[in-house]
């Protein structure tokens, strides 16, 4: 929820049709392609809901090869497969031969050549986001996307989420990130019960069992991309907010965690801790804590094994935004004989740490490991042992187990 990252980090293109020219107090409209600002010598121009670009140092910035026919008029930008062609002043281009109708054709502005982006991010597979707050416009290629495991859907969702969250004003009082814990509570509370099928409609007044949700972190300053809310029911009104310290539900002691108590009244989740959440079931018994659909977390079998290398992508800065921001990718190889292998990656410390993808120096640790309900237990060849949280996100039915979640963060499988 990209990066992330997402990182998360991307935008639409076509403005808003009420949207004309530059207004004269208004600053330039910013663009970018993935993590890279594009310069130009003539400022976008957004006239009728197109915004306009020029052509060379766009098409440069995705990777293709520009030509410019002073003759007949004609920008060509091509890489391998794709080919595209603008004559100035038309109302359509080609894409490998093909009539594309355009919204608004290339024209010349102050000597340069200006194309609709819209058009462009179309052509090429990418997608555009509109940040209208910033006046920011973001290309996210095919690329990107394939290094963040997200899909152009998931993307596209993400981004629809996030520019609905920005025009409205917050519901509730800013409060901690996930797995900032609160006040430990008195009361001590027996481990928690196996929970329902995932897809039980779910009771507010029975509320049991571990919760999870996702959120997107686009500045890659709080989650490193993609946050996971997590909230575990307990008996007696006490509840645990993040991932466990020790594992899995199963292994939460509020005579040990810190757990809270809550109530809900008026749509509300109130914790002792003195923040609250809203609260809320759909029609078909779907729970959404804070606008988040939250899903069950169903407990895997004992003696479970994992096959395959898992990888797993966050950022730092505003990827696509931040000129400085950074990304980095940690992979987690299991083999079915109980034993594993990580990269760059440090989660004996119960958190993982990336590392900066300008370093020129890597780990790789190898240990043994055993899952029981949903606690992974890791156990490195140097003695060390780390138990996180651990569940499958296929909630079919069906373990697939190619999209797990170690502790606050998701690993999977690439497709490729």
């Amino acid at each position: 929820m990209l990066i992330c990252s997402l990182l998360f980090v991307i935008l639409l293109l076509s403005v808003y049709p009420a949207a004309k020219t530059n207004a004269a107090d208004e600053p330039p409209l910013k663009v970018f392609v993935d993590t890279a600002r594009i310069s130009f010598q003539v400022d976008p121009l957004l006239t009728d809901g197109t915004t306009l670009v020029q052509f060379r140092p766009l098409f440069e910035a995705m990777g293709m090869d520009v030509k410019w026919d002073e003759a007949q008029r004609l920008v060509t930008g091509s890489k391998s497969g794709l080919k595209i062609e603008l004559r100035i002043d038309e109302s359509h281009a080609t894409v490998n031969g093909k009539k594309v109708e355009l919204s608004q054709g290339a024209r010349i502005l102050n000597g340069s050549t200006m194309v609709p982006l819209r058009f462009i991010g179309e052509a090429t597979g990418a997608l555009v986001h509109w940040d209208p707050v910033n006046r920011e416009i973001s290309i996210v290629t095919e690329n990107l996307l394939a290094s963040l495991g997200l899909t152009k859907e998931e993307m596209l969702k993400r981004l629809a989420d996030y520019a609905a969250k920005q025009q409205m004003p917050p519901t509730t009082p800013q409060t901690p990130a996930p797995g900032a814990q609160e006040p430990k509570p008195t009361a001590s509370t027996t481990p928690v019960q196996p929970v329902e099928p995932a897809g039980k409609p779910v009771d507010l007044s029975a509320l049991q069992g571990m919760y999870y949700g996702f959120r997107d972190d686009f500045g890659g300053y709080q989650c490193g991309g993609a946050c996971w809310d997590i909230y575990t029911f307990l008996p007696d009104n006490h509840i645990f907010v993040g991932s466990p310290p020790q594992g899995g539900p199963e292994t939460i002691d509020c005579t040990r965690d810190k757990c809270s108590t809550y109530t809900l009244s008026e749509g509300k989740l109130n914790l002792s801790a003195g923040y609250s959440r809203t609260i809320e079931t759909s029609k078909n018994g779907e729970l959404y804590i804070d606008g988040v659909f939250m899903t069950r977390v169903v407990p895997v079998m004992n003696g479970l094994t994992l096959q395959g290398t898992y990888k797993y992508i966050s950022y730092s800065g505003l990827v696509g935004i931040n000129a400085f921001s950074s990304s980095s990718t940690e992979y987690l190889s299991f083999a079915s004989d109980g034993t594993f292998e990580s990269t760059d990656l440090s989660i004996a410390s119960l958190d993982v740490i990336v590392s900066d993808t300008q370093s020129s120096t890597s780990k790789s640790d190898t240990g043994t490991y055993a899952i029981s309900g949903n606690t992974i237990i890791l156990k490195y060849k140097d003695g060390t042992t780390a138990r996180m949280l651990f569940f499958d996100h296929d909630t079919d039915g069906i373990d697939t187990l190619q999209d797990i979640q170690l502790g606050n963060n998701r690993f999977y499988i690439p497709k490729d």
